[in-house]
């Protein structure tokens, strides 16, 4: 098996670690979510916290502005476990497309 990997063309064997990096990545992903989501503490909304999301929305609005709600509502969304899971396959997808990059390049070098 190693001996046919290594018998193929340096951009072939980046593109496979690109593809070993990007399924990497939504495996880890899939078992970071489903970890987190398992072991989550419940949720503070307006049904337990009796108002308070809503009023310190509103309190931000006021010393930050509509930006700073902004702000906030992506910071609560990045630091989900699904904001999360999101960033690492976003990640391992950039990592991935450095090696499809360098594979290209590889190959269009090789054509001149």
């Amino acid at each position: 098996m190693l001996a046919r990997f290594f018998a193929l063309k340096r951009s072939d064997r980046l593109r496979a670690f690109g593809w070993l990096v990007l399924g990497s990545g939504v495996v880890a992903a899939a078992i970071f979510y489903w970890i987190k989501v398992r072991t989550a503490e419940p949720v503070l909304d307006d049904s337990t916290a009796l108002g308070y999301q809503r009023s310190l929305q509103h309190q931000i609005g006021v010393m930050m502005g509509q930006f700073g709600v902004m702000l906030a509502e992506w910071q609560e969304a990045l630091t989900s476990p699904t904001g999360e899971a999101l960033m690492i396959v976003v990640g391992s997808a950039l990592i991935a497309a450095c090696f499809f990059r360098v594979a290209w390049l590889a190959d269009h070098d090789g054509r001149d």
